[in-house]
């Protein structure tokens, strides 16, 4: 069904792609205001002329009138445009005028007496409108007793069919009340005032009333970001430092800080301070001298848009971001005694303001990787797996990872949920279909792509891929973890318990059949391969044309440090010549391997660990924030010693006895998010 909206000289509908308003409900007060608004220009429309399909087109509504969390979801593409909603005060003040007729009036002749070439209305017209307007807003106050409505201030704009558009104000905003916000040079100076003085600026007892309650401030107020100048035009504005990582917070005791107001600044008499508002980490003090009338407004922090404290907004980013825990880190904060803000706050930050932020931050940072990847010579090379929310065949998310080995960045991220797909096992080949078309949509060209033996993705990768162009490799390290449980059981039987202590020998041979091969070359990998059945006995000429003879020196006396083995050659010979896993070693990745992939989904568990649940919008926004992390630290510098020398790490192998040295890494940053 179409809906037309009612206003006069509008022909805007619900199929020509704007969005559209039922009329409210009867009862309520903006019933007549809406009624008003329409008879500026239909003078015979009535209450009774409203039916259950009576609407008014998105054009004659401000930015102001719309949830503001609807209109980002919106921009971010989590809502659709008709499920964006209008504010529970939302009322219509923007007409809309034909302006192709009035055009072809002027070309005519008929408006050549001061019209407005751009179809606006004349000054006559606007005036009429205005008075016309002004007498609505105030009957609609004076028969529902609402003084809301008779502060609006309608003013004139000039912005193509826009002739007339009423400013809207917020609760807050319309009561007078103005934040008073004070910085470090002015808390003790600016804010001093006598009880005598005409133009005080200190909040009353009834002003501190009104943000007593944390719970009643509007989500709509604190993310609208379209106010009036004259409002905001006395308040500073705040200066963040030009390291965001310098500590510029202390942690001060009440009883020390209420000892600071109990001399009068002007007397220097004794006087007293009490605590006129205190909310999650916004605290506000009231000293009053009863000997001189003096009187000073303190505050611990300065106030954001629509009288929200900063530090309360700044706590809920730094636990998101940092991937605490909002349980723990409330609970650590009161054992402590330290006044902080509630779960409810905190979920409201997130979804307005913290979320928001975190999608926009990746948006921008992956188009910078896809535009520095188009400057590169040569087609992607990447590394992708899938890491499941929790153990086992059971997981509700499923999260895919493509990165770029050249660059060491995230390049990619799906997260698909298992009631997506038949089971918990088919998100993996679900989020590579979904990054390959997302690269392909970015015209960015696959070169090779790395992965595991999932025989879903080999399928699909040989059949939709591999035609372009592509090479599929798979990671060594999962081959040989295979491998080497394979070994273990076979051990385990009676005459093969030597074979134990080859089995790191020849995991490492693995390793080295992918790396002395660069071209990857799958009949030299696999002959040098099956060559290593006859190396354990001894025999050290193969007879294959590809790899005829072991690349070691002979080895006697010292060199060889095991002994060779007879009898259980038969049984590892079974193991090592299967024919799916020398299929799959000649599909070793000899250059590429996923090892920066497993050290992302290690990181992922400090931000998402997997004994907590997580909604969909919440899981995903944990993944991105651990690949911020990764892509801002994937480069990180060798750490060096006072002298200069690179460091290392040295944990001891229990399992071998050994001892391995990896390089250590620099101090890893923190993420710097747009603010």
């Amino acid at each position: 069904m179409v809906n037309y909206c009612v206003c006069g000289g509008c022909t805007n509908t619900s199929q020509s792609g704007h969005r559209v308003h039922l009329f409210p409900s009867r009862k309520t007060k903006r019933f007549r205001a809406w009624i008003r608004f329409v008879q500026v220009k239909r003078a015979d429309f009535t209450a009774s002329s409203v039916t259950a399909n009576s609407v008014i087109c998105g054009a004659h509504f401000t930015t102001e009138c719309y949830e503001s969390g609807d209109l980002m979801e919106f921009n971010m593409g989590f809502r659709c445009k008709d499920r964006v909603r209008l504010t529970k005060d939302a009322v219509p003040t923007v007409y809309t005028d034909s302006t192709q007729r009035e055009q072809k009036a002027g070309a005519s002749g008929q408006a050549s007496d001061g019209a407005s070439a751009g179809g606006c209305a004349t000054g006559r017209q606007a005036l009429h409108w205005k008075r016309e307007l002004s007498r609505v807003f105030a009957e609609s106050a004076v028969e529902f007793g609402d003084s809301d409505l008779a502060s609006l201030d309608a003013r004139l704009v000039d912005n193509g069919s826009q002739c007339i558009r009423c400013l809207q104000r917020s609760a807050a905003v319309q009561v007078g009340l103005k934040p008073l916000m004070v910085n470090a040079e002015t808390q003790t100076e600016g804010t001093e005032q006598r009880a005598s003085t005409p133009q005080s600026t200190i909040p009353s007892e009834d002003e501190a009333d009104y943000m007593d309650h944390d719970e009643s401030w509007n989500s709509d107020e604190e993310m609208s970001s379209e106010s009036s100048e004259d409002d905001y035009e006395d308040e500073p504005s705040l200066e963040s430092p030009s390291d965001q990582n310098v500590p510029d917070k202390v942690i001060v005791g009440l009883t020390q800080l209420m000892a600071l107001f109990t001399i009068c600044c002007s007397c220097y008499r004794e006087s007293k301070g009490h605590i006129v508002y205190q909310k999650g980490t916004y605290l506000k003090i009231k000293q009053v001298c009863t000997q001189c009338d003096y009187q000073r407004v303190w505050q611990n922090q300065d106030i954001l848009h629509r009288n929200m404290p900063v530090f309360n907004l700044l706590l809920s980013g730094a636990i998101h971001f940092s991937g605490c825990m909002i349980s723990q880190t409330i609970r650590m904060l009161k054992l402590f005694g330290i006044q902080c803000i509630g779960i409810n706050t905190y979920f409201r930050h997130q979804r307005l303001y913290t979320i928001p932020t975190i999608i926009k931050a990746w948006q921008n940072q992956q188009m910078e990787i896809i535009t520095e990847l188009k400057t590169m010579d040569g087609g992607l090379i990447l590394s992708g797996d899938c890491r499941s929310d929790s153990p086992g065949h059971c997981a509700k998310y499923g999260s895919y990872t493509l990165i770029e080995d050249r660059i060491n960045k995230v390049l990619d991220l799906q997260l698909v949920q298992s009631s997506e797909v038949p089971s918990s096992n088919w998100c993996e080949i679900e989020g590579l279909k979904r990054s390959i078309h997302f690269l392909k949509s970015q015209d960015l060209q696959l070169s090779a792509i790395i992965t595991d033996r999932n025989r879903q993705v080999a399928k699909w990768v040989r059949q939709e891929l591999c035609p372009e162009g592509t090479s599929h490799f798979f990671d060594i390290w999962h081959i040989g973890k295979s491998v080497q449980k394979a070994l273990d059981t076979v051990s385990k039987e009676k005459g093969c318990e030597d074979l134990k202590l080859w089995r790191p020998a020849i995991v490492n041979h693995l390793y080295w059949t992918a790396a002395s091969t660069p071209n990857g070359d799958p009949n030299i990998m696999e002959a040098k391969w099956r060559s290593m059945v006859n190396h354990i006995q001894d025999i050290h000429e193969h007879g294959n044309p590809a790899f005829s003879h072991c690349a070691h020196p002979p080895l006697e006396g010292e060199a060889r440090e095991k002994e060779w083995l007879e009898p259980a050659a038969i049984k590892l010979e079974a193991v090592t010549t299967r024919g799916a896993l020398v299929k799959d070693i000649r599909q070793l990745s000899p250059q590429h391997q996923t090892y920066s992939l497993e050290a992302f989904h290690s990181l992922i568990l400090r931000f998402a660990p997997k004994h907590t649940s997580y909604s969909y919008v919440g899981m995903y926004c944990r993944l991105l924030l651990a690949a911020l992390h990764y892509n801002a630290n994937g480069k990180r510098q060798i750490a060096e010693t006072s002298r200069g020398e690179a460091r290392y790490s040295i944990p001891g192998s229990a399992e071998v006895g050994g001892w391995s040295g990896p390089s250590r890494r620099s101090h890893p940053m923190n993420m710097q998010l747009p603010s």
